[in-house]
């Protein structure tokens, strides 16, 4: 089912058609929240957000006019949002009280992962984490709003940085 099927069916409101949207779009989402957070919790949290709103305003997209794009630019809002909400909350060391946060084992898709995360910028990680995805340039130029010729750039600098930090 294709992701405009899918968003007319909810707008209707089957929500049967969700599964097929969450399952093609998860991990765009997941990559552009996390490019703008740097975090993988937040990054959850925006693409719950995300896809509530999706859920929410389904009936508002207009069909044909990409809705990988439409996604995208959700999740980047809703990744945008959390980060401005939590520049102003007060944080709390975690090694202070453990036993609010207990800490889980989480498995890192790839060490290139973390490695991206350390070394790119957001915008540069966003675009590669999108190209991993087999996302086209153009694609991606329209979820995150930039030219592609931009996106085009972002994507040669992060290679070339991601080559450095590998021989290094």
């Amino acid at each position: 089912m294709s992701l405009d099927e899918s968003l007319r069916r909810i707008a209707a409101g089957d929500m049967s058609a969700f599964d097929a949207l969450y399952e093609q779009t998860k991990g765009t989402v997941f990559y552009i929240a996390l490019s703008v957070l740097r975090e993988r919790s937040l990054a959850e949290d925006a693409m719950q957000s995300c896809f509530l709103k999706v859920l929410r305003f389904a009936g508002r997209y207009k069909e044909g006019t990409n809705a990988a794009a439409w996604i995208g630019r959700i999740a980047k809002n809703e990744a945008l949002d959390l980060k401005r909400r939590r520049r102003r909350e007060h944080s709390v060391d975690a090694g202070e009280s453990e036993y609010l946060f207990p800490t889980y084992d989480i498995d890192e898709s790839s060490q290139l992962i973390t490695l991206a995360r350390k070394v790119l910028k957001d915008g540069e990680f966003a675009v590669v984490m999108l190209v991993a995805q087999g996302y086209k340039r153009r694609e991606i130029a329209a979820m995150l709003a930039l030219p592609v010729p931009t996106v085009t750039w972002k994507y040669n600098q992060a290679i070339k940085k991601l080559r450095h930090a590998l021989q290094e």
